[in-house]
């Protein structure tokens, strides 16, 4: 049975952070003929119904997006031609049969349409004694938006969300789709792509490319990603002085010479700090987590229902206290912070209850950069300058990730990339303050790169410069071959891509 398509009279669409708003011909909200059970049949029709929108795109010589939480600051999801809303398509998977070659667990599999969003994931992976690795702060994307902008948490035992994807199915044309995984890894049997009537390409390159993808690839339909046995998270914060040893802690992942909130002895699993630029001398918060097979006796649940969680950062606690006052000052920010963003200890939960799915808003404008360990104090002392001459009401936060392999992830630096977010209210302050952050960056020897969906103002020239000749036209490259035709690289394109050079 073909899925159901409805076509909406909604000539505007608007982000979730409400920074923009895009006319366009048509959204179209997609759903599986049936929603209540994923069967591979249903899977098929919608691949179907997909390509069915494809072939109207390009008869009718419109572009295409396939949106899913619309959580991206930037442009990247928005389209002047189809927008397809495909987040009611959440069929799961677990445990499909694997390649031979494969030294995995079949169990530590996991097949997810695209429109599943993270904090579905959290749930349904806890029900079977499963975990994702890492993930924002928040987790309102789906994990198809989520993987194909780079979205990362601050585990430093891995990558960002998309260095756990083993295996993508791509709708690349009206009578083609792909299943593309890795050459030198194959994961999957070669019988599911067969049955889903998907054209099995392995291709490190290709896939590589395609992982971090801004939309441009075709439509993501399907994911495979490796999943891990379910964990816990003991997890403290504590506003600590910003010593030459915090600095260390922050520039090199060095923590010899600090003490860690928490238990002596053990390995951080995750290291954040969150810092008010305009409030240091009181000391800058840190959070640390600490990963258990078993929750420590004596440890407390999460607080349900919270206002902010354990684990949110700078954007998440701007977007809350913008929710609540009606200007949100540098006095003001300070005093919110010391009511609603205070020190805990000996909290545990699972990842998905400590990164929680959070419905706010907020007023809230943030950007991104990455830079090498080893620059990082360079990164925040440079921007902590610039808000001494120009102070702006917002937070600084640190996050750590492994390097990915993708080939435009922005957490590219090795040997770990450190991100330095931004998070300010939608002012015309704040905007200004984060140019001359760009600017001076821009000047530095610092090598750095920005989040694709958080603000920046790269251009063709710019995207070269920072992700690498080498990077961008292997990226471009695999478009061109998944993509064949100028047509249908036409109709994947959208000016966010065309304006960074890569249409």
């Amino acid at each position: 049975m073909p899925p159901v398509i409805h076509e909406s009279s909604q000539k505007r669409w608007q982000n979730w952070h409400q920074s923009y708003i895009q006319k366009l011909e048509l959204l179209v909200d997609v759903w599986n003929e049936d929603a209540s059970q994923s069967t591979v049949p249903g899977y098929i029709d919608t691949t179907r119904g997909l390509q069915g929108l494809i072939q109207r795109a390009l008869t009718q010589r419109l572009e295409l997006r396939g949106l899913g939480g619309g959580w991206s600051f930037t442009k990247a999801p928005a389209t002047s031609g189809i927008l397809v809303n495909t987040r009611p398509l959440n069929y799961l998977f677990p445990a499909p049969r694997t390649h031979p070659a494969h030294p995995g667990r079949r169990e530590d599999l996991l097949f997810t349409q695209c429109g599943v969003s993270v904090a579905e994931l959290n749930h349904f992976l806890k029900r079977i004694g499963k975990s994702l690795t890492t993930s924002g702060a928040s987790n309102g994307q789906t994990i198809a938006g989520a993987i194909g902008t780079g979205t990362h948490g601050s585990n430093l035992e891995t990558g960002a969300m998309q260095d756990f994807v083993v295996g993508l199915h791509l709708v690349v044309s009206p009578d083609r789709h792909v299943w593309l995984e890795r050459a030198s890894a194959p994961v999957i049997n070669d019988e599911i792509p067969q049955k889903l009537g998907a054209e099995l390409v392995r291709d490190d390159a290709l896939f590589n490319a395609a992982l971090v993808g801004l939309g441009g690839f075709g439509l993501v339909h399907g994911v495979l990603m490796e999943v891990v046995d379910l964990y816990y998270l003991q997890a403290y914060r504590r506003r600590m002085p910003l010593t030459e040893e915090l600095w260390r802690a922050f520039d090199q992942l060095d923590f010899s010479g600090i003490t860690l909130p928490g238990p002596p002895g053990l390995k951080p699993y995750h290291f954040t700090a969150v810092i008010n630029p305009n409030d240091m001398d009181r000391g800058v918060f840190v959070t640390v987590m600490y990963k258990h097979a078993r929750c420590p006796e004596g440890s407390t649940p999460p607080s349900p229902g919270s206002k902010l969680t354990q684990g949110d950062n700078g954007l998440e606690i701007i977007g809350v206290l913008t929710d609540m006052v009606s200007e949100l000052t540098i006095p003001l920010l300070s005093r919110l912070m010391d009511r609603f963003y205070t020190e805990y200890e000996n909290v545990c939960g699972t990842h998905g209850e400590l990164f929680t799915d959070t419905t706010t808003r907020g007023k809230a404008w943030g950007s991104a950069v990455a830079v090498p360990l080893g620059r990082v104090r360079e990164t925040v002392e440079l921007a902590l300058a610039i808000n001494r001459a120009q102070p702006f009401p917002g937070l600084f936060g640190l996050r750590y990730t492994l390097p990915s392999r993708a080939t435009l992830a922005f957490t590219q630096h090795a040997p770990m990339t450190c991100i330095l977010d931004i998070d300010g209210t939608a002012s015309t302050r704040t905007k200004s303050y984060n140019r001359r952050v760009w600017q001076q960056l821009a000047k530095s020897s610092i090598p750095h790169t920005y989040h694709w969906g958080k603000f920046h103002e790269l251009d063709g020239p710019a995207v070269r410069g920072r992700y690498g000749e080498a990077h961008v036209n292997a990226w471009l490259e695999a478009r061109r071959t998944l993509l064949p035709t100028p047509e249908l690289r036409a109709a994947f394109a959208n000016d966010y891509l065309r304006g960074l050079g890569l249409a």
